[in-house]
């Protein structure tokens, strides 16, 4: 299937001439995501309390700087350009250090091996699409340190019954498709567990956060060791 991931700066590009949202989100949702998703899940016993974190997809930083506040050593990656000037600035604001760079999370040239003790999906995951999620699994795999940590928290399960996802999510690939590109992956919460398993990281937790409301989205939260 074709994909468009670098098309993803435009929506950072509309966003920021919007003084209500603070990268891909809205403040407010933002916020909301924070204390409802994000938060728990740092929480859990499974997810380290320190160490070299690196944010997969980190759009305008919003995590990474949460997390560098709560202590973590971040470096946050983005194919997005827009977001990651987004991001420097963000964190300017907020007075807190976080290393921010444009890069290809399916690649991750910037980034040697083993270097990080915890890689964490900004829920890009269900951005990525096809063979190209094994090999974004391996990319996270080979920069982990020996028994290093992968964070996973990604859609999943069935699609709400709207206009939206009436129009275009196709039952088939189980991918949503605008103008004949991929541009979502919403799989089946077993499917994606056997993905991450398959690529070499026994799976220390695992979580399904319900739908919130109609038009919600279920999330498969699961953290994962290197093996």
């Amino acid at each position: 299937m074709r994909t468009d991931y670098p098309g993803h700066d435009r929506i950072y590009q509309r966003n920021r001439n919007d003084p209500d949202y603070a990268g891909w989100f809205k403040y407010d949702e933002m916020i909301e995501y924070w204390q409802l998703s994000w938060r728990p899940l740092t929480q859990k016993n499974a997810f380290p309390k320190q160490g070299k974190l690196l944010e997969l997809g980190c759009g305008a930083g919003n995590p990474s700087i949460f997390l560098a506040q709560a202590g973590y050593n971040v470096t946050g990656i983005d194919i997005a350009p827009t977001a990651i000037a987004w991001a420097i600035e963000n964190a300017f604001k907020a007075n807190i250090l976080v290393t921010f760079m444009q890069g290809d999370v399916l690649r991750l040239t910037e980034v040697a091996d083993a270097s990080f003790n915890i890689a964490l999906d900004s829920r890009c995951f269900h951005c990525i699409i096809g063979s190209d999620r094994a090999q974004f699994l391996r990319t996270a795999h080979r920069v982990l340190k020996h028994s290093g940590i992968l964070v996973i928290n990604t859609m999943c399960n069935e699609v709400p019954a709207t206009p939206y996802w009436n129009n275009y999510f196709d039952v088939q690939t189980r991918c949503t498709i605008h103008d004949g590109l991929a541009t979502r992956y919403v799989g089946d919460s077993n499917d994606i567990l056997q993905e991450i398993i398959q690529s070499s990281f026994r799976v220390l937790d695992v979580e399904v956060l319900p739908r919130r409301n109609e038009e919600d989205i279920a999330e498969l939260q699961v953290i994962a060791e290197k093996r």
